[in-house]
């Protein structure tokens, strides 16, 4: 299912690149993970990623193995506005911003698994 939802994404950027208005000013596409599976998954690659970007590995671990929720705000480029809220306990969300100017807000509300993608210029 993961790799279907992947293979969804895909398809839907790149029909959306094809399809952006010349005014616009930033695309983003997003996945959401369908089952309890797909969350695990999601949440075990921000883990893996705050890891390899400097994150303590026994607070990040902990904080996983508690019920608690991983998040990532990364921002490449400038004068992004981005966040990410999580309630309830069990999420894993992240926000991937490039480019300029982008605007990105991720909001969870117990157990949910999303990462939302934005491209701006």
């Amino acid at each position: 299912m993961f790799k279907k939802t992947f293979t969804a994404a895909a398809l839907v950027l790149a029909t959306a690149a094809t399809a952006v208005p010349v005014a616009a000013q930033q695309i983003s596409f997003g996945i959401t993970a369908g089952n309890q599976q797909e969350r695990d998954a999601i949440a075990g690659a921000l883990v893996l990623y705050q890891i390899a970007n400097g994150g303590d590995p026994v607070e990040v671990l902990t904080q996983a193995a508690q019920g608690g929720s991983v998040g990532v705000i990364h921002q490449e480029g400038n004068g992004h506005n981005g966040s990410l809220a999580q309630g309830g306990g069990g999420n894993a969300g992240g926000v991937f911003q490039f480019g300029e100017n982008t605007d990105a807000h991720l909001a969870q509300n117990g157990n949910d698994g999303d990462l939302v993608f934005v491209f701006g210029w």
